[in-house]
């Protein structure tokens, strides 16, 4: 019962952000609240055969970009067994998550500097307020895919057209509900929204408040008999 809680409650936010130029790349970035003072930031890449084999160096490039975010983030970078790659850096709370949010999607950020993709620039804000046994988040994130607009055409046809193609999105899982927001190229996106990471502690206190107060209730009335 306890793994199933906690398998429940595992995974409340999740950003999922797909890249595929062609239908070749695939990004996604995940964020997950393991509780009020420990997350997740998993970033995902997978490059499909007929990508690599047109260029061999795409993924040694990503990866070079990966190892490097790990240094700079103290993260972990393993290869999966189809070949995909993932990153996964600790947050310690909402505060250290928007910081390292920021600083790689910023416009001198590692992840702005992709091979075989267009700058991506993101940044989140984030305010917490805690009531006892939750933790309400206000998230505002602002994603600029200006990037990806008309008078970024390369060779024969309109990049826009090219990018419409894409599946570029926000989403966000909480308590088994998903929000989506699609994302638009070439221009601004900003999503606002509400979501909440329960509190083990405060629930806790509530449940051994409940218990005493039940004890106390069967007791004070076994002895009125």
């Amino acid at each position: 019962m306890v793994v199933k809680l906690r398998a429940a409650i595992r995974l409340l936010m999740v950003l999922a952000l797909a890249l595929g130029l062609s239908g070749c790349v695939d990004y996604e970035l995940g964020i997950q609240f393991d509780s009020q003072t420990h997350g997740v930031l998993v970033q995902t890449l997978h490059l499909d055969e007929g990508f690599v084999a047109l260029n061999s160096e795409a993924r040694q490039q990503w990866l070079q970009v990966f190892i490097q975010e790990a240094k700079t983030f103290s993260g972990k970078v393993t290869s999966l067994e189809d070949g995909t790659l993932q990153l996964r850096i600790d947050f310690n709370n909402g505060t250290d998550l928007v910081k390292k949010f920021n600083q790689l999607f910023a416009q001198d950020g590692l992840m702005t500097q992709v091979p075989g993709a267009p700058p991506l620039l993101a940044h989140m804000d984030l305010t917490q307020k805690n009531w006892g046994v939750a933790l309400a988040n206000q998230l505002q994130a602002d994603i600029d895919l200006s990037a990806l607009g008309a008078d970024s055409a390369i060779g024969d046809g309109g990049a826009l057209d090219r990018w419409r193609g894409l599946d570029l999105s926000f989403r966000i899982d909480s308590f088994g509900d998903s929000h989506h927001w699609p994302l638009t190229p070439g221009q601004m996106n900003r999503i606002a929204t509400t979501f909440w990471v329960p509190s083990p502690i405060g629930i806790g206190a509530v449940v051994i408040t409940l218990l005493c107060g039940a004890g106390y209730g069967v007791r004070h009335g076994l002895n009125r008999r």
